[in-house]
């Protein structure tokens, strides 16, 4: 119990965790209880740990045991129409090292947000998650994917409106995987700062055959791919038919056998990005990037030919 020289205290309880708050604003906590200090958009909060013996009620004292517990959970509080948080966001916070885990569902209107530790400062969840319906505004925070199989690791579908993928990383499989990241007829996504690398353990063969892969025919304007690292054979994808107006790829760093950008649809602005190819490009850069010329700015590109030359993208004209 709370150390009662604090003087009067008022009691709160909210998403299964009770705050004790002193008189002088000093925050305690009954055990088992949060020291978050409670979601500041009034909504709820859901604790996960990936290593619990057995599963709890989503409190801090009593986590759910998986992600998709409190996927349930969240769903169903921001829909109740007795709660009314249609224009609130709920949170999960995911603790774990390397638990398997396949996700069919996102949460609408929540973030996903990986604390504790495993070998990084975040959780790594082991498998690949196919979303199977569209849930919209939902963001995946500082959350680390090791995938299995050798198909697509995160296969979000079309109406997932407003997702988000910001912080953390994902491997590969050993194998391999056709891609990382696919959004199909999604309209402001944003990926930011997210990193892609190949398995530690089987350099060569542990590489998607793409990092992200922007598909579908309609609803992908306004999607930002920002400040990203990508590791893959061809870094990032985007369909022909999909009309991404106002979209953006900038300031990423990209290493690909060819492509390392590949825009069909001549929609996305390329910004300030250092590419680097395992392709010759001395007779031509566009070996290594496939984009519209004019949406083009600020790119720098390297490949295998001769030692200690790069290129702009697209060209510098010289007076």
């Amino acid at each position: 119990m709370p150390d009662l020289s604090y003087g009067p205290k008022t009691y709160r309880k909210q998403g299964g965790d009770v705050f004790v708050v002193a008189a002088g604003g000093q925050i305690l906590v009954e055990p088992g209880g949060s020291v978050m200090g409670g979601n500041p958009t009034g909504a709820a909060d859901y604790f996960v740990d990936l290593n619990v013996s057995a599963t709890g009620d989503g409190s801090m004292g009593a986590p759910f045991a998986t992600i998709s517990e409190a996927i349930t959970a969240s769903n169903t509080s921001i829909g109740l129409t007795a709660n009314r948080w249609w224009a609130r966001r709920n949170r999960i916070w995911v603790m774990g090292d390397g638990i398997d885990e396949d996700l069919t569902v996102l949460p609408e209107k929540c973030d996903i947000i990986g604390v504790g530790s495993d070998l990084v400062p975040y959780p790594r969840v082991i498998g690949h998650h196919t979303i199977a319906a569209a849930k919209v505004g939902c963001r995946i925070i500082n959350m680390g994917f090791q995938l299995d199989g050798t198909g697509v690791g995160l296969t979000i579908p079309a109406g997932c409106h407003g997702f988000q993928i910001l912080g953390g990383m994902l491997q590969p499989a050993a194998a391999g995987n056709t891609v990382g990241v696919q959004i199909t007829d999604s309209a402001l996504v944003r990926i930011q700062g997210f990193e892609i690398y190949q398995n530690p353990a089987a350099y060569g063969t542990g590489i998607c055959a793409v990092g992200i892969a922007i598909a579908g025919t309609a609803s992908n304007h306004q999607t930002v791919i920002d400040s990203c690292y990508i590791n893959a054979t061809e870094g990032i994808d985007v369909v022909a038919s999909a009309p991404a107006y106002d979209s953006r790829i900038s300031n990423c760093f990209i290493h690909a056998v060819v492509l390392t950008i590949d825009d069909n649809s001549d929609q996305f602005c390329i910004i300030n990005n250092r590419l680097i190819t395992d392709a010759d490009i001395d007779s031509d850069p566009k070996t290594g990037i496939d984009c519209k010329n004019e949406y083009a700015v600020g790119n720098i590109i390297t490949g295998s030919g001769t030692e200690g030359q790069c290129d702009t993208w697209p060209h510098t004209l010289i007076a």
